[in-house]
């Protein structure tokens, strides 16, 4: 009797994985046929002029000019000022929408494009001067209920006044799409960039965009840090000191350099969402856009 019983347990074990997977399928197969992808170009997203050559931010290292031509600043123009007041980041996704963060402020009225040291007028290298700065108008915010309390669902959509002129150091990055939607990075090293705080004690802000490689970690880690314990729309990542994303990095983007339908492209996997009060001191929480895609796609209107 007990045989029959494991057998029973484990033929059911079996259909339920069965069943997750075919369900799994089903959802990503939804997303893949999405009418919304016609507003996004997936060819030339998530590639930038350093590709060919190489395969909130504490301890961080300064960007190469157009290395993350996808970030963007939020931030409240004042009228009676030449003034802009930037208080988050966000990503680039197409012409006419950002992605960024759902507690940052609704009341962010410019979206700055293509910038890289705040502090130039014109960014240079030794390969050349990169465009003006895209100082363009925010239209609309698509709110999706972010949850103060559980600090979950911290997602938005900024919609512009006009649309992005793409250049060598404008590029919209890629969202996640097919395989990319189910996979696990457990483990995986990913990019995390802004120009946040990079001394949450003295807090100074850096003139030049800054980024970190850091991994992601297991759930459990941020839970045994954090007060609200992360769901599977959240990914923890990080180290335990030394490096981090910081206040002033929140919307600004997690991404991986990955291979679809033969060809690599930078995918946006999460979004800076919060962290500690001293930054440097645990890993933080972001975003993870893949599980929010449907809902993302859904509230694209080009039309």
């Amino acid at each position: 009797m007990l045989n029959i019983f494991c057998m029973m347990y484990y033929f059911v074990g079996v259909l339920l994985c069965a069943l997750h997977v075919y369900v799994d399928s089903l959802a990503v197969d939804d997303i893949d046929r999405h009418p919304s992808w016609k507003y996004f170009d997936t060819e030339q997203c998530g590639i930038t002029k350093y590709d060919d050559v190489q395969p909130r931010i504490v301890n961080g290292k300064k960007a190469k000019l157009g290395e993350f031509p996808w970030i963007v600043r939020l931030g409240i123009k004042f009228s009676d000022a030449d003034y802009i007041f930037f208080s988050c980041a966000g990503n680039l996704i197409n012409r006419h929408y950002i992605l960024t963060a759902g507690h940052c402020l609704e009341s962010n009225t410019i979206a700055r494009i293509g910038e890289n040291n705040s502090r130039n007028t014109t960014d240079c290298d030794e390969s050349g001067c990169a465009p003006p700065v895209q100082d363009i108008g925010i239209k609309k915010i698509i709110a999706f209920g972010y949850q103060k309390k559980t600090r979950r669902r911290d997602f938005q959509l900024v919609l512009l006044e006009k649309p992005v002129q793409f250049n060598e150091y404008v590029v919209p990055v890629c969202l996640p799409r097919g395989p990319i939607l189910t996979k696990d990075f457990l483990g995986k090293t990913v990019r995390i960039a802004g120009w946040g705080y990079n001394n949450s004690t003295v807090q100074t802000l850096p003139d030049d965009l800054i980024f970190i490689r850091a991994p992601i970690l297991k759930n459990e880690i941020c839970n045994n840090i954090y007060k609200n314990p992360l769901d599977q729309s959240q990914l923890c990542a990080g180290y335990l000191n030394g490096k981090d994303s910081c206040a002033g990095d929140s919307g600004g983007p997690m991404t991986k350099f990955l291979k679809h339908r033969e060809r690599r492209q930078h995918y946006l996997l999460g979004i800076v969402s919060y962290g500690k009060k001293v930054c440097g001191s645990g890993p933080a929480v972001y975003t993870k856009v893949a599980y929010y895609m449907k809902e993302i796609l859904d509230n694209i209107e080009l039309d």
